[in-house]
This record gives C-alpha cells, sequence and structure tokens, in this order.
C-alpha cells in the first residue's frame, strides 16, 4: 500500500531555511547601520568608565605633565572618611527612596485615570507631560526663582498674610533637601506616566469586562487586575527612576550649589567639585566608580529580587 502525502515525513526546505539565514550582504549591512551607534556608546561611556577608573587608583591634579602617581586604593578609602561624601550618600539614599516611593505609583494612578473615558485627558495628558519636555537645568532655574527668599512662593505667602510661612527654602538646612526631592518628583512623574499608560494600553478590554462581571469594584480591579498585569513595565519604571536618580546632577548645581555648607550636595556633585574645581581628579574618579557600583548593584538587584520572590512563593503555594 503506497503512503499517502499526508503520511509522508516533511522534509526541511532548503530553499527556505536560506532564506532565514543572513547573507553576507546582509550582516555588513547591519554591522554598518549600528556600528555608528556602537563607536558613540563606546567613546562616551565605555572608555570614560575605564579612564575613570584607572584615575580612582592616582593621585593627579588635572594639569597636563603634572605627575601621575599610584595611590592604590587610598582614594576610595578618602571618599568613605570624607564627611561630604557621607552627607552626599544619605542625600542620595534619601532622594532615591522618595522617587521610588512616589513617582511611579502616582504615575501609575495617573496613568490609570486617563486610561479611562475621561474629559479632558488629552489636556491633562499634556499638561502632566510638559516638565518632562524642558531640560532639568531649566526646570531648576525656574524652581530656584520660586523658591529663593524673594521669590514667587514668599511673595505670594507675605501677600496673603502667610508671611511667617515665608522661609529661605533652598538656604535653610530643613527644607533645601526637601525642596530638591520635590521638585525632581515633580519633573519626573510626566515621564513615567507616559510609559505606564502605554502599558496600560496594551491590556485587553476582556480582562475588565470579566472583573466587572464578577462584581469587582474599581479599586479592586487595579489593585487586582492591573497592577499585576502591569508589573513588568512598573518594573521597568523603578529600574529608571533608580539609574536617573542616582545620576541628578542638574538640580542640586543650579538649585543650592550643594549648598547650605555642602548639605545638599549628592555623589554626582561631589564628583564634579573634586575634579573640576578641587583638581583632584583622583578622588573624583573615585567617586564617580562608587556611584557607578551602586547604580549597577540597585539595578541588579530591582530586576532579580521580585523574580526571586515570586519563585519563591511558587515554590510555597506548589
Amino acid at each position: 500500500m503506497e503512503a499517502t502525502a499526508a503520511s509522508k515525513p516533511l522534509k526541511p526546505n532548503p530553499r527556505r531555511r536560506s532564506h532565514a539565514l543572513l547573507t553576507t550582504r546582509d550582516k555588513v549591512q547591519l554591522v554598518a547601520m549600528s556600528s555608528p551607534a556602537i563607536v558613540i556608546y563606546t567613546a562616551f561611556l565605555v572608555i570614560p568608565i575605564f579612564i575613570a577608573l584607572y584615575f580612582s587608583f592616582h593621585s593627579w591634579n588635572g594639569i597636563k605633565g603634572a605627575p601621575l602617581e599610584y595611590v592604590g586604593w587610598q582614594n576610595f578609602a578618602r571618599a568613605f572618611a570624607s564627611p561630604l561624601f557621607q552627607t552626599s550618600m544619605k542625600n542620595l539614599a534619601l532622594m532615591v527612596t522618595v522617587s521610588v516611593l512616589f513617582h511611579t505609583p502616582i504615575a501609575l494612578v495617573l496613568a490609570a485615570v486617563l486610561n479611562t473615558k475621561v474629559r479632558g485627558k488629552r489636556f491633562f495628558k499634556m499638561i502632566y507631560f510638559v516638565p518632562t519636555i524642558f531640560p532639568l537645568i531649566a526646570t531648576g532655574l525656574l524652581w530656584y526663582f520660586i523658591f529663593m527668599p524673594t521669590g514667587a512662593l514668599n511673595t505670594t505667602l507675605t501677600n496673603l498674610g502667610l508671611g511667617s510661612w515665608a522661609r529661605g527654602w533652598l538656604v535653610d538646612s530643613g527644607t533645601a533637601m526637601p525642596t530638591i526631592i520635590f521638585v525632581n518628583i515633580w519633573a519626573g512623574i510626566g515621564y513615567y506616566m507616559i510609559i505606564l499608560l502605554a502599558g496600560l494600553k496594551n491590556i485587553p478590554e476582556d480582562v475588565y469586562e470579566a472583573a466587572r462581571i464578577d462584581g469587582a469594584s474599581a479599586v479592586q480591579i487595579f489593585f487586582r487586575v492591573t497592577v499585576p498585569i502591569m508589573r513588568p513595565t512598573i518594573l521597568l519604571c523603578l529600574v529608571l527612576d533608580i539609574i536617573g536618580t542616582i545620576k541628578v546632577f542638574d538640580l542640586v548645581f543650579v538649585m543650592t550649589g550643594g549648598g547650605p555648607n555642602g548639605l545638599t550636595n549628592l555623589p554626582t556633585t561631589l564628583v564634579y567639585y573634586e575634579a573640576f574645581r578641587y583638581d583632584n581628579y583622583g578622588l573624583g574618579s573615585a567617586v564617580g566608580v562608587i556611584l557607578l557600583v551602586l547604580a549597577m548593584t540597585l539595578t541588579l538587584l530591582t530586576q532579580y529580587v521580585p523574580k526571586w520572590i515570586a519563585r519563591k512563593r511558587v515554590k510555597t503555594h506548589a
């Protein structure tokens, strides 16, 4: 009995297989198109990292021809022993913590509201996103003129008869850092809102319809449907938030310059002052390397800790 066409084993089609593989011409085009980005990435990110790592083990004043002395780990020891560095790390820890607690949650609530059929959502979407368009230097200058001792805020409070509330927001040690943190949160909410709003658009409406049929309220739908589905996008926002907050330099430099008395310094401003104002490139590079290691560590923890917790939960319920 002859085998039918349906019973014959399928053989790989060499012509189809060849189409699936990249030809030499495709590979050349791929390399040619990606090489400019690779060159720029290497020149402005990879090479400076290795240069900073090299200088962090040396003492150098930045003057051409000046001796370059190998000092080993002394720059790192000096950094950790410096009161200014310790203060900057405390400020950074506070800034990252507050940003993580407020940036993404507020952005998620705004995105969830704008994802409904609320009236004027295009207008509100534009209003929330506008601060993201401005450079941080412009944002810092804007809020500097608001919070300066004779700025718009104190003037308004005085005119309203609330002059006792007026204070030097950026020169008072008790309000300077919280003011900078507030501006940082204000400037970034729109950016994360747009990312989360894009993620919400990918959730099928059938999921929400099923939840409503089961009798779930709007709050229950948000916490039990929206948040779990949006977990990867939320995690992305957290990683971007941590990295972006660690890199903040413009706001502090424009609004307070690290003052008063260095109480609002961040590690980024400390790198600038040590390397370019005090001509201590070794110590400045060491602080930069510490910041890089911190950013990489926090990023890895943010990515892998939630996965580890999820696996533990699966094993517990299994």
